[in-house]
């Protein structure tokens, strides 16, 4: 079931001037102390898509979105860990932490506070937004710069880059390792790369989508929330993948610029990412985000970021 928030920067009762009012007061009546969870912050910063690390070959799911004409390919999880594995040998203590949580991605749970905060495994909201995008007037989706929050698998980002070349879409996500191994892939499938698909398993891309629309029906009939949970991920076969891509060393510093070309990426926590947005001075028309939210702590910092990044009066999220 689509859904959206029909919210204009307008309906945020923006002004004009940066200092009219202090961000703190207009949020007071959330009433959430953040001090009550003591969580260290990856601060935000801008991720350099040109340094970005690449396998020869991209492993995909095909993903047939019900009602959506557009293919998406989105890179398999087998692939992610391969790549991290493969390219993490853990030898810097410091990074160990980071990365063997992620490793360990088969897990019930998607979350590490204050360590890995999602992005690897990809949820049915996702698909609701993609939904919900391509219902639009073409005018609405057309020749627009946009911004998604939390965009793991970016599966809103890669329909409106792949429906339009006039469009621009910056992603952003709390773990630099999501935007590494997941977005930038992704992107580079859907906008860049040439896909083959192993026609042996195209049929699979049907099933995919079709279970996770029964894991929706069956969930008020679950009695712990946990499994409800597990039945919103979107299955994925651990052992199969729909489509490939090879990229040719000589030809990889090319295919990341033009990644670059009409993408950013920023990577850490939101309460300091409108300074890093705005040090362009631009504006976005639209801010998408898709299950993002599920802490209240985080909520303020959110609402901060449509406040400072949207264009004024019609930006809308």
């Amino acid at each position: 079931m689509s859904f959206k928030f029909n919210f204009t920067s307008e309906d945020l009762d923006i002004e004009e001037t940066e200092e009219s009012q202090p961000l703190e007061t207009s949020l007071s009546s959330l009433s959430i102390n953040e001090q009550k969870e003591n969580i260290n912050k990856i601060p935000s910063r801008e991720y350099d898509i040109l340094t970005s690390p690449l396998p020869r070959t991209i492993q995909a799911d095909i993903l047939q979105i019900p009602k959506v004409d557009t293919i998406i390919y989105k890179r398999t999880l087998a692939d992610v860990k391969f790549q991290m594995a493969e390219q993490d040998t853990l030898d810097d203590q410091s990074r160990d932490t980071e990365v063997l949580p992620m490793l360990n991605l088969s897990g019930n749970t998607d979350l590490v506070k204050g360590v890995y905060e999602g992005g690897f495994k990809t949820w049915e909201c996702s698909i609701d937004m993609v939904q919900y995008l391509s219902t639009l007037p073409r005018e609405k989706i057309t020749n627009k710069r946009i911004l998604e929050l939390g965009c793991g698998s970016s599966l809103p980002s890669l329909y409106l880059l792949g429906t339009n070349l006039s469009n621009k879409v910056d992603v952003q996500d709390y773990n630099e390792q999501v935007i590494r191994f997941i977005t930038i892939p992704n992107i580079l499938l859907n906008t860049v790369l040439t896909v083959y698909n192993n026609s042996e398993n195209a049929h699979d891309s049907d099933e995919k989508i079709v279970e996770s629309e029964e894991s929706e029906e069956s969930e008020e009939e679950e009695e712990e929330e946990d499994d409800e949970d597990d039945e919103k991920r979107i299955p994925e076969d651990p052992n199969t993948c729909d489509a490939e891509a090879e990229l040719p060393l000589e030809k990889m510093n090319d295919m990341l610029k033009q990644v670059q070309s009409r993408t950013r990426a920023f990577v850490g926590d939101w309460s300091s990412l409108p300074e890093q947005l705005n040090k362009h001075s631009q504006k976005y028309d639209m801010i998408v985000t898709s299950e993002t939210i599920y802490a209240e702590h985080a909520l303020p910092d959110l609402i901060r970021v449509f406040q400072k990044a949207l264009k004024k009066p019609d930006g809308v999220w």
